[in-house]
């Protein structure tokens, strides 16, 4: 009886492949019986009828996963399958005679699947419209319940029509997969949602980046939704081209993660569907701006990069001021050279877009390089001091925040070149070896910790006197303009002082800078001179010149006619001038022999050889004599005699 049952149950089993549902419900193979579904989700009931109008089966009894001679079968007509898979449900009756001879087992094949949960979209619309989009293609159809009594049967990765909802409110959507043939027990989700007045365009209004990295960079956005509405991020790597899906989004702010922030930018959009005018709603385009820092040979050079052909303009920011904006977008460096050497600086670049911007993360550069250093605008002072020796002085530069180092001295003689003199740490130096031949001109610059010069002072000329000239004891002083004071000279002095430096006679200058200053003929003393300068400064500031000595050359002087004809004029040849001591003089002809000789300095030559008239003529002159301090003179020259 077993083997017979085997026999029966694989003809039932070939017989279902070529037999087909020949009623309402899904008949078995020979027709016995008949089940609602041949398919459902895990957790299906299935549910069996028996055909047996004439009431001839005898003890009709079943095996719902398949017949096992070894498992008691149960006279239940309904059973539920809590696992996936393929079952045959198999009956068995007790009749042997007739066509149940050997045929006494018949059967269906039913199929149980592991349910998924339906992936969909809701997408509201203007005027508490809203479309389902079905995002998956598990099940064969889809149902989405609007309400309870409104739906609509969907393929796969397809979307409902517009339901209209009419006033605003919250409302939720049931959708449940459906397999063809198959008991719809699978999943229902059911998603709720707040129709919507109106789609609300989106706005990128700010990128940040928060954090640079090469894979973990993270950037701030700001934007602008609307509520209850799909918006997605898009992004485009290095370009606003090719734009991919990133994420959804929502609210007023977005962290972005895992981004490249160190070696490029990206630019992003937003988007949202109109799914009932089946359109793309995008946002304004934002990038983020790559950003760093180097030093220069003069400063600290910004460097960046983002698209220029989204960005409009650059604003600079330094230490959270805007240092500068740079309207032309392709220009993405600029070096600060306003900044101080050993100082540290935070910068930030700030793209800005048609509508929004995008901010670079603050970079921190501690200055190795300075830019043009504060120079020392005023004009350094100069004058001499009683040793002649140059003393400069001048004030410090506007630079408190400098790390400032020393002062560099330079000088040039007239116009050669600049040249180093010293250093100094304070604001006054001494010039202990001047050159006195030629105009001297100083000027003062200064340096800090990293080597940055700063443009030199004003140049400064202290006031340098000579003696031009001398006739007899009146000697001509001439000296350069004093041009250090803004406002101006008030006059010019000279001084005469003793060989301790006190002042001992002055001589007013009158205008410009040449004195003749006479002295007395009796004046053997040393005459040490010096010019000195007076501001029109309320309190007047002064300068000198070097002291210069000068020891007047005795002269006499001597006609260079005369005529000795005893008239009382001009009858003798006489030398004039201050008091000399050992005075002689010697007559030449026109021969070079000394035809007279004397030592009276009051009375000459009156013109006689031996008692006679000498004859008119040229003749040469030689006289010697010491002056008051014993120094010896020689003069020599020409004169004519002449007779009447």
């Amino acid at each position: 009886m077993k083997s017979n049952i085997y026999i029966q149950l694989t003809f039932a089993f070939v017989l279902f492949l070529f037999s087909g549902q020949v009623m309402g419900q899904y008949a078995s193979i020979q027709n016995r019986f008949e089940v609602d579904y041949i398919k459902g989700c895990a957790g299906w009931q299935v549910n069996v009828t028996i055909n047996d109008p004439g009431g001839v089966f005898d003890n009709p009894r079943f095996w719902y996963t398949g017949f096992d001679s070894n498992q008691t079968p149960t006279t239940n007509l309904n059973h539920i399958f809590p696992d996936a898979g393929e079952f045959y449900i198999a009956m068995l009756v007790n009749n042997t005679d007739g066509e149940f001879e050997n045929n006494q087992l018949d059967s269906i094949l039913v199929e149980v699947i592991e349910p998924a949960d339906p992936q969909f979209i809701i997408r509201n619309c203007d005027a508490h419209q809203v479309k389902v989009q079905i995002t998956d293609d598990f099940y064969d159809r889809y149902q989405v319940n609007f309400t309870t009594t409104d739906f609509e049967i969907v393929d796969p990765l397809d979307t409902t029509s517009a339901y209209n909802y009419g006033i605003q409110g919250d409302y939720r959507i049931e959708v449940q997969g459906l397999f063809d043939n198959a008991a719809p027990n699978c999943t229902v989700i059911n998603e709720g949602f707040t129709s919507i007045e109106e789609i609300i365009d989106p706005t990128l209004t700010s990128i940040e980046t928060i954090s640079n990295d090469p894979a973990t960079g993270q950037l701030q956005m700001a934007h602008t939704l609307g509520e209850h509405t799909i918006y997605q991020l898009m992004e485009s790597i290095e370009g606003s081209e090719n734009f991919d899906s990133l994420q959804e989004v929502s609210g007023a702010e977005t962290l972005i993660n895992n981004q490249n922030t160190v070696r490029s930018f990206n630019c992003y959009q937003i988007e949202t569907y109109d799914a009932c005018n089946e359109v793309i709603i995008p946002s304004n385009i934002l990038c983020s701006v790559n950003f760093h820092l180097e030093t220069s040979e003069d400063g600290n050079l910004m460097v960046w990069d983002t698209d220029e052909t989204q960005a409009t303009s650059y604003n600079l920011i330094r230490n959270d001021g805007l240092l500068t904006e740079i309207t032309d977008p392709t220009i993405k460096q600029f070096n600060d050279t306003s900044v101080i050497c050993q100082e540290e600086y935070v910068y930030n670049v700030q793209a800005l877009f048609s509508s929004g911007s995008s901010l670079a993360k603050d970079t921190a550069i501690i200055a190795s390089r300075s830019g043009e250093l504060p120079p020392i605008t005023e004009y350094p002072s100069s004058t001499f001091n009683l040793d002649n020796e140059v003393v400069l002085n001048w004030n410090t530069p506007d630079a408190e925040q400098i790390p400032f180092r020393r002062y560099i001295v330079q000088k040039r003689t007239n116009n050669r070149s600049w040249r180093f003199v010293a250093i100094a740490d304070d604001t006054t130096y001494i010039d202990t070896d001047p050159d006195f031949f030629g105009l001297q001109s100083y000027r003062i610059t200064y340096d800090d910790q990293c080597g940055n010069e700063a443009t030199p002072s004003p140049i400064t000329q202290p006031i340098l006197a000579s003696q031009v000239g001398s006739r007899g004891k009146i000697v001509t002083y001439s000296w350069n303009k004093y041009e250090t004071w803004i406002n101006g000279i008030r006059n010019y002095t000279i001084e005469r002082l003793d060989s301790a430096g006190n002042i001992i006679e002055e001589f007013p200058v009158l205008s410009g800078r040449n004195k003749d200053v006479e002295f007395g003929a009796n004046d053997l003393d040393a005459k040490y001179i010096r010019v000195r300068a007076e501001s029109l400064d309320e309190t007047p500031l002064f300068t000198y010149s070097n002291v210069i000595e000068s020891r007047l050359k005795t002269t006499m002087f001597l006609p260079n006619a005369f005529t000795p004809d005893d008239d009382g004029l001009n009858d003798y040849f006489i030398a004039e001038g201050p008091s000399v001591f050992n005075f002689r003089m010697e007559i030449y002809n026109r021969w070079g022999i000394r035809i007279f000789e004397t030592s009276d300095l009051v009375n000459g030559w009156d013109g006689k050889l031996n008692g006679e008239e000498a004859p008119e003529g040229t003749y040469i002159y030689k006289i010697f004599f010491e002056d008051g301090i014993g120094k010896d003179y020689e003069q020599m020259g020409s004169f004519i005699l002449l007779r009447q």
